[in-house]
């Protein structure tokens, strides 16, 4: 038998929806992604909210951007060995 678990997961900026996320963010956000994706699977879920507030630099404004999120497993089960 052979199976798979597949984890989906997006961000966006939380003030502007349509902003594109900033290249340097990308990655405290996967970051932060699979950390909170990993506790709470830890926990039971197969899906979640993500939140961060990420301040880099001064293009960040005084209070850095803030992102939201969210996340969904599923499991797929394929016919095999």
């Amino acid at each position: 038998m052979k199976g798979k678990i597949v984890l989906n997961y997006e961000w966006w900026n939380a003030q502007d929806p349509k902003a594109e996320i900033k290249e340097n963010h990308r990655e405290a956000l996967k970051e932060t992604a699979e950390d909170r994706i990993a506790e709470m699977i830890s926990q039971g879920y197969t899906s979640g909210e993500l939140l961060d507030n990420i301040h880099f630099d001064e293009t960040d404004g005084e209070d850095g951007i803030p992102y939201r999120g969210s996340w969904s497993m599923r499991s797929e089960t394929g016919s095999g060995e």
